[in-house]
Parts: structure tokens; sequence; C-alpha cells
């Protein structure tokens, strides 16, 4: 698209005093997006669609595009830098051929996350979908780093497994310190650790707020999400070993819409209420 585009991408604007990159679109594998340079890449197809095509277009496909996004369309298109279409008949097979290979990959990456749910499901762990912040992969990601939990008797054997425990410093008399992270467990396990805890400090209001008194303390993101990370570890033991659900003190917590935002259909909803909810 920077040969057929250039600008499609973003332009680099002059706003408020200050230069910055205005993009057409928020998200460049977005459906419209997608969609424009699937049928209309070149600036001048935007230009011959015009506004009022623009519109019918948006209309007839569901491309939800706004008055604003479509003058940047126009605005972009006619002031673009980029070659005549008759001389980029190359870059246009390669640009098809490239969305080809990007739909074939986003249906088996579908595929694989449908057989994930099922297999989830059948598992103990399909209880950590009950956490807000925890999806589907991660909460398999976890599973299979876990693993049988009659190995361990508690939740530090598992953090020390992946090497995020904290390490004791102590030296010359002084009170011990806890300084840095052993790295002595298994990286792979230690990598979704460090994920399940930035993907808590995002997306889960009551570990936000851990998240952000430790960053007022002075510790370093990353610190933070490896802390976080290990508290959803400890959680996630508990969890599967007592086989309890997540209790949010979040006075907007609905376990169905959570489920329901995590869960493709309403037959894999229903295995979860039936296998993991008393009546």
């Amino acid at each position: 698209m920077d040969h057929i585009f250039r600008e499609f991408q973003g332009k680099n604007v002059r706003k408020d005093g200050k230069n910055q990159v205005v993009k057409i679109v928020d998200e460049f594998t977005s459906k419209t997006s997608l969609f424009l340079m699937r049928h209309y890449p070149h600036p001048s197809d935007i230009i011959e669609l015009g506004a009022k095509g623009l519109r019918a277009l948006s209309i007839e496909h569901n491309l939800k595009l706004r008055d604003a996004v479509i003058e940047r369309l126009l605005w972009y298109a006619e002031e673009s830098i980029s070659k005549p279409k008759e001389a980029l008949a190359g870059e246009l097979l390669l640009l098809r051929l490239k969305l080809d290979e990007y739909d074939l990959i986003r249906r088996q990456v579908t595929e694989l996350e449908e057989v994930i749910e099922e297999l989830l499901l059948e598992t103990d762990s399909g209880i950590l979908l009950s956490v807000l912040g925890i999806g589907v992969i991660l909460a398999a990601e976890l599973t299979a780093e876990m693993g049988d939990l009659e190995a361990f008797t508690n939740a530090g054997q598992l953090i020390k497994m992946a090497g995020t425990n904290p390490v004791v410093k102590q030296s010359g008399g002084k009170k011990a310190t806890h300084f840095a992270i052993s790295k002595q467990g298994r990286a792979p396990f230690r990598g979704i650790v460090y994920q399940a805890g930035k993907c808590a400090a995002l997306h889960n209001p009551e570990r936000n707020a851990r998240y952000r008194r430790m960053k007022e303390q002075g510790k370093l993101t990353g610190q933070a999400y490896i802390a976080i990370g290990n508290r959803i570890v400890r959680l996630a033991y508990a969890m599967r070993k007592h086989q309890t659900l997540y209790q949010s003190t979040c006075p907007d917590y609905v376990l169905q819409k959570v489920i329901a935002g995590k869960l493709r259909n309403k037959p894999k909803q229903a295995v979860f209420f039936s296998r993991f909810v008393s009546v």
C-alpha cells in the first residue's frame, strides 16, 4: 500500500502547532480498510467514486464511513504522490495476493480458536474465563504451562517453575530486600505470567488499581506486570484446585456478560454455565 497509495496509512499533518500523523481509519486491518484495499486501492479509485459514491458504498457494505473520514480519504487521494495506477500492475497483484494470504491466516486462526475454546471447556481451567482480563487464549496458555495441579502443593511452586519468584538480596548485615526475579524457571511460562499480568492490569479494574499503586510507588512497568502476573497464577491455582468462580468487587460485574464476551456462541456459553456454575 505504501507504493500504491502512500498516504493510506496516515499523513503527517500540522495540527495545533505540532506535526501529527493523521490516519484515515484507526485500524489498518479493520473491515473498512481491508475492503478499500481490495476493491479501491489506488487514489484514482477513490477520486472516481467521490463523496457520493463513497457514501453509497458505505451503506451497501456497512463500512460505517463517517463524513470526516470520507473527506480525509478524498483529500489524501487528491494530494497523493503515488504513481499512476497503470504503472503499478505488479504492486496491485502483490497486494491482492497478500490480502488473500491474510484472509486465509485469519480463517485458520478462527478455526484454531474454536478448537481451543472446546478443549478449554473440557478442562478444569474453563472456570478461569470468569476472571476479568483473562480470555480464552490466555486461559489455555496458563493451563498448558501450569499442567496437572496434582503435582503441586501450592501456587508458589508454580511461580518458581516460571522463574518469576523474587530473589532475596542481603549483604553486610543489612535488611533483606527483594530484587528482580530468579529467571531460573521455564522461559515460556515466564512470558505467559508477564502477559497475564499485563492483560489483568489493562482489563481488570481491580488489578488496574493495584498496577497504578505500584507505579506510584516507583515500580517499573515490567515489574508491576510480573507482580500482577504472579497474583494471577495464585488465583488460577486456587480457582482450578477448588473449582470456585472469580469473586469480583466491581459493582458492574455480571458473569453472564463476561462469558458472553469471551465465548463465541451460546452453546459454548451454556457448556460453561452447566459445568462451572452451581444451579
